[in-house]
């Protein structure tokens, strides 16, 4: 499993208050890493404030030497995102046209009325993903517009892992 950046990306999107449960959104952390793996840039985008883009902290140690290698060249950006789908099971988690899915999990999510996540399961998983699961989605909590009190809501976590690959000169 990824765990480079996985405990940053964690931190960043859980130090919001409470998520929207009521409409799809997206969160992510892209790393720029130079030839030799080390962090250059790194910068934290979510749909919930568009506006609000903001520079991430991640471990340098862990980061030194962590120079992905593909057959085609070198991965120069590295984004860990979380894509949220209230109700029905969304579509595979598609990157960009040149960006390489590096790994997918999809985790089940049933929301209280409270929104409190009662129930996750991880029903699909490819390649490598982050340390990020049903442990660190149960202690998200979610803002549920004009939901019962008694009520649940289903709802799907998309966790994506990918990278952006260029020849180097």
């Amino acid at each position: 499993m990824l765990s480079l950046v996985a405990l940053a990306a964690v931190a960043a999107a859980t130090q919001s208050p409470a998520l929207n449960a009521s409409v799809p959104w997206w969160d992510r952390i892209t790393m720029v890493m130079d030839s030799n793996g080390a962090e250059k840039a790194c910068t934290y985008q979510s749909s919930l404030t568009p506006s609000r883009a903001s520079g991430c902290e991640t471990d340098q140690a862990e980061m030194h030497g962590k120079n992905g290698q593909t057959p085609n060249g070198v991965i120069t950006k590295l984004t860990f995102e979380r894509r949220f789908s209230p109700g029905l099971r969304p579509e595979p988690g598609r990157v960009q046209p040149g960006d390489i899915l590096l790994g997918r999990q999809l985790i089940h999510l049933t929301i209280d009325g409270g929104g409190a996540v009662r129930s996750c399961k991880v029903v699909d998983v490819s390649g490598e993903v982050p340390d990020y699961g049903c442990k660190e989605a149960r202690t998200e909590t979610f803002v549920r517009a004009g939901a019962p009190i008694g009520g649940q809501q289903q709802a799907f976590m998309t966790i994506l892992v990918y990278g952006h690959a260029e020849q180097l000169a």
